[in-house]
């Protein structure tokens, strides 16, 4: 397994966290699987913070936005306090968290793991939305619907007992 950082800077990494919604030149998203407690990043021009949700709304770190845009943030969460919390419970159990140079980093059922594009090579070349629009069918499979590709997670688990074979 292959842990990442998850939290990126939303002017670069727009498509790797879902987006809430924007708001008074804000971004609203999360990384669903990031940590249990709930929370909600923030992005602006200036920069990024990550507020708390629970047991009250409280700023938990900020990456250069200023006083005032704290504010103004805190003032949509509550706001929108209702609507952030639908979206991070209804997050799916299967979640695709970071795409790197080397392959895709996904969270399924709370457990963390890498898939190489050595070993899955159908999502070296597909695009960003196609590699995060996943659904866990059942317990122990997935399907990509935009690639035409299922999956058991066996496969991911232990991806050599599984070799590829072209004829």
């Amino acid at each position: 397994m292959c842990y990442a950082r998850t939290f990126f800077n939303s002017k670069h990494n727009k498509e790797l966290s879902p987006t809430i919604f924007h708001k008074r030149g804000f971004r609203f998203y999360f990384y669903s699987r990031e940590e249990p407690r709930m929370h909600v990043h923030v992005g602006s021009a200036n920069g990024d913070a990550k507020f708390w949700l629970e047991p009250i709304v409280e700023l938990a770190e900020n990456y250069g936005l200023r006083s005032g845009e704290i504010s103004r943030a805190r003032e949509l969460i509550d706001k929108h306090h209702d609507e952030i919390e639908e979206r991070w419970k209804n997050t799916s159990d299967a979640e695709v968290t970071q795409i790197g140079t080397q392959g895709i980093w996904m969270s399924i059922g709370g457990k963390e793991f890498f898939l190489t594009f050595k070993d899955f090579p159908w999502f070296r070349s597909a695009t960003v939305a196609a590699i995060h629009n996943v659904k866990l069918l059942n317990s122990r499979h997935l399907f990509w619907a935009d690639l035409d590709v299922d999956l058991d997670i066996e496969s991911i688990e232990h991806p050599g007992r599984f070799p590829l074979i072209a004829k």
